[in-house]
C-alpha cells in the first residue's frame, strides 16, 4: 500500500471512530471515590444565597427536589458528581422568585381578553374594543382590563364611548387597578342597572346630571354587572393557568401567593400537579367574604386530598378594606388633596371588619387585607389587634353558657369549656396587609408590634407617581410606598407583582425598589429616594420574605442545604450592574423542584 493510501485509510478510520463516538449518548462525569452522585450540579457561578450575611458561593449540588450542598467549586467537585452538570460561566444565581401577591389565573385570563396596556388615549382604548367586536359574534360579551383614564387627562369615560364602537355587544372592562369597571349601555341593560338602582355598600355608581348611570362602577358596584357576566369555562380556566405558568417560568418565578383564583381552581392545580405540569408552588387564598363554615368545609375537603403542602396549600383569606388611589376609592383619614369632598370608600364599617376577622382568625385562618389608604391601613391593624380580644370574650361567653347548662363548677371544667376557642385565638402573628401603600407615621411601628407582614408591590410606586402626590399632598406622600421605612421599623416586607394589575416581571419590581424611578429614569435620583433599598435587600424581599409570609422559611427562599431546589440563573449580575440594566435582565435558566423547567433560547450552558 502506498504511503498516500495508508494516510487515507488511517484518516478514514479516525473519522469513523469520531463519528461513532459522537453518536454515543453522553455519560455523566465519572464518579470518583468518596463522591456522592446527585441529580444536578451547578458550578462556576455567583450564588447569592439570600441570607442576611449576603453570602456568595460558587457552586450548588442538588439531589432530587432539595439542595444538598453549597460551596466553592473545589468543595462541590470534590464531594459530588452530577447526573447533569451546568457550567454557569460566572452568571448570578438566586433563589427562585416568590411572588407574594399575584392574581395567577386572572393574569392568564387577561392574556385571552382585550388588553388595554399601553393605550394612552381614549381613542386607542375604543379602537381595541372595536377590534374585538369584529372578532366576536353579535351579542357575546367583550371583556378586558387595563385601561387607565389618568393617561387621558383624568376624565372618566362613559357608556356612550363604548356604545359607539360596540353597540351590539355587552362590554364590561376593568380599570388597570381592578377596582373600577366600565360598562356600555347593553351591559347595564342586561344587568338591570337603571336610574333607580341604588349604590351598594362599599361601592358607587357614577351618574350624569340627570341621575342616569354613566357606565362607571366603583368597587362593589361592579358586582351589579359582574354577576350577569358568563363565567369562564373549565377549559378556559385551565388554559389561563397554563399561560400563567409559561410566563412564570420565563421570569424565574417558582412560587406564588395566588390572590383568590377561587376554591374551584384548586382542582385544576391538583390536575396539573398530577400530570407533572405544575411548575410553581401555589399558596392559594380563599375569599374573606365566604361564610366561616363554608371556609372550614373547603379546608377539610382540600386536606382530604392529601396534596403535598409544599406544592399546593391554602393559606390566607383575602379581604378588602378599601379601593385604590388611582380611582380615588382608597379610604383616607382626610380628603384627597385634589378632591377635597372625597375621602374614599371603605368596604365595610370597622365593627363589621373586626367581627369578621375575629371569626376567621378563631377558625385558624391567616388574614390578608387589601388596604391602600391610611385610614384603611389603620382599620386593618385595628382589626388584627381587636380580633384576639374579641375571640377571648367569645370564649368567656361559651364558658359561662357551658357552666350554666352543665352545672360545672370546677376550674378544670371551666378551662375545658373554653379550651378550643382560646387555643385557636390566632393562627400566628403573620397576618398581612396587602399593598400598604399609604400609612400614617404612627402606624409603621404598629405593624411590627402586631407582627403584621407588609405585602407590597414596588412597581406601583413608579406607575402611580404621575399623580400620587397630587392625590396625597406634600405631607401624606412621605408615608407612601415606604418599603424602606417599614424595614427600618423591623417589619417583614414581602414583594409581589400584582399581575395583571402590573407586569408579571419581578425585574421591574427590583428596578423600582432600588431606583424609585420610572423606566425612563425619571426623576433624577428617584421619587422620594429615601425609600430606596439595596438590590440585595430587594432580592430577599422577593425570595426569603415571601417564604416567611407563608410559613415556609424553613423550606425555601434561600440557597442552602436542605432547602427546596428552586433557583433562577440571571442573564446579568443584578448585584453589580447599573440599575437601568435591571430592566434588560432576564431569567436564563429556571430550576423548579430540582429540575430545569426553562432555558432561555441562546443561553450559554
Amino acid at each position: 500500500m502506498s504511503h498516500l493510501r495508508r494516510v487515507a485509510a488511517v484518516s478514514l478510520a479516525l473519522l469513523n471512530l469520531l463519528a461513532t463516538a459522537a453518536a454515543q449518548p453522553r455519560t455523566a462525569p465519572r464518579q470518583r471515590a468518596g463522591q456522592k452522585r446527585v441529580s444536578l450540579v451547578l458550578t462556576n457561578g455567583k450564588v447569592f444565597t439570600a441570607d442576611e450575611q449576603d453570602t456568595i458561593a460558587q457552586a450548588v449540588a442538588i439531589d432530587g427536589e432539595r439542595i444538598v450542598a453549597v460551596g466553592t467549586n473545589e468543595e462541590i467537585r470534590r464531594d459530588y458528581t452530577g447526573v447533569r452538570t451546568i457550567d454557569l460561566r460566572g452568571r448570578l444565581v438566586t433563589p427562585g422568585f416568590n411572588d407574594a401577591h399575584i392574581h395567577f389565573m386572572n393574569g392568564g385570563l387577561a392574556m385571552m381578553r382585550v388588553d388595554f396596556g399601553g393605550a394612552t388615549t381614549l381613542a386607542e382604548t375604543k379602537r381595541r374594543v372595536a377590534e374585538k367586536a369584529r372578532e366576536l359574534p353579535e351579542g357575546s360579551w367583550i371583556l378586558g382590563r387595563g385601561w387607565d383614564h389618568t393617561l387621558w387627562g383624568g376624565q372618566w369615560p362613559t357608556r356612550q364611548d363604548l356604545d359607539e364602537v360596540a353597540p351590539r355587544h355587552p362590554v364590561f372592562v376593568t380599570r388597570v387597578d381592578g377596582h373600577v369597571s366600565w360598562a356600555n349601555s347593553l351591559a347595564l341593560e342586561r344587568a338591570g342597572v337603571t336610574r333607580e338602582t341604588r349604590d351598594p355598600e362599599g361601592g358607587e355608581l357614577l351618574r350624569d346630571a340627570q341621575g342616569v348611570p354613566t357606565g362607571i362602577l366603583k368597587e362593589t358596584a361592579a358586582n351589579l354587572v359582574g354577576r350577569v357576566v358568563p363565567q369562564p369555562s373549565r377549559a378556559e380556566k385551565l388554559r389561563a393557568i397554563e399561560l400563567a405558568l409559561a410566563e412564570a417560568r420565563r421570569y424565574g418565578i417558582t412560587s406564588v401567593s395566588d390572590a383568590v383564583s377561587g376554591y374551584d381552581a384548586l382542582e385544576l392545580y391538583r390536575e396539573l400537579l398530577a400530570a407533572d405540569r405544575l411548575t410553581v408552588r401555589v399558596a392559594e387564598w380563599l375569599s374573606f367574604e365566604t361564610p366561616v363554615e363554608t371556609l372550614k368545609r373547603q379546608r377539610e375537603e382540600f386536606d382530604a386530598h392529601k396534596v403535598d403542602p409544599l406544592r399546593i396549600r391554602i393559606t390566607a383569606l383575602k379581604g378588602f378594606v378599601d379601593g385604590t388611589l388611582g380611582s380615588r376609592t382608597a379610604a383616607m383619614l382626610a380628603p384627597f388633596a385634589d378632591d377635597p369632598n372625597n375621602s374614599g370608600i371603605p368596604r365595610r364599617p370597622p365593627e363589621e371588619l373586626n367581627r369578621m376577622a375575629a371569626e376567621r382568625m378563631a377558625a385558624g385562618f391567616q388574614i390578608a387585607l387589601h388596604a391602600i389608604g391610611d385610614r384603611a391601613n389603620r382599620m386593618a391593624l385595628d382589626a388584627f389587634k381587636a380580633a384576639p380580644v374579641m375571640t377571648q370574650q367569645e370564649g368567656l361567653r361559651i364558658e359561662v353558657e357551658s357552666i350554666s347548662t352543665s352545672g360545672a363548677t370546677s376550674v378544670s371544667k371551666r378551662e375545658k369549656a373554653t379550651e378550643h376557642v382560646l387555643s385557636s385565638e390566632v393562627v400566628s402573628s403573620r397576618h398581612r396587609v396587602e399593598h400598604a401603600q399609604v400609612v400614617a407615621p404612627i402606624d409603621f411601628a404598629r405593624f411590627r408590634e402586631l407582627g403584621v407582614v407588609a405585602s407590597m408591590q414596588p412597581s406601583h410606586a413608579i406607575s402611580d407617581k404621575r399623580w400620587a402626590q397630587d392625590r396625597l399632598g406634600e405631607y401624606r406622600v412621605l408615608g407612601a410606598y415606604s418599603w424602606h421605612t417599614f424595614r427600618a421599623h423591623g417589619v417583614r416586607v414581602a414583594f409581589g407583582t400584582d399581575w395583571p394589575v402590573e407586569p408579571i416581571s419581578p425585574y421591574l419590581g427590583l428596578f423600582a425598589a432600588v431606583t424609585r424611578q420610572s423606566t425612563d429614569m425619571q426623576p433624577a435620583g428617584g421619587w422620594w429616594p429615601q425609600e430606596r433599598i439595596s438590590i440585595a435587600d430587594a432580592i430577599r424581599c422577593y425570595t426569603a420574605e415571601p417564604a416567611y409570609a407563608t410559613f415556609e422559611e424553613s423550606d425555601k427562599g434561600q440557597i442552602k442545604p436542605g432547602m427546596l431546589a428552586d433557583l433562577v440563573v440571571h442573564t446579568r449580575d443584578l448585584l453589580t450592574i447599573p440599575p437601568k440594566e435591571i430592566l434588560n435582565t432576564e431569567a436564563a435558566i429556571t430550576i423548579f423542584n430540582g429540575r430545569v423547567v426553562y432555558e432561555r433560547t441562546g443561553a450559554r450552558r
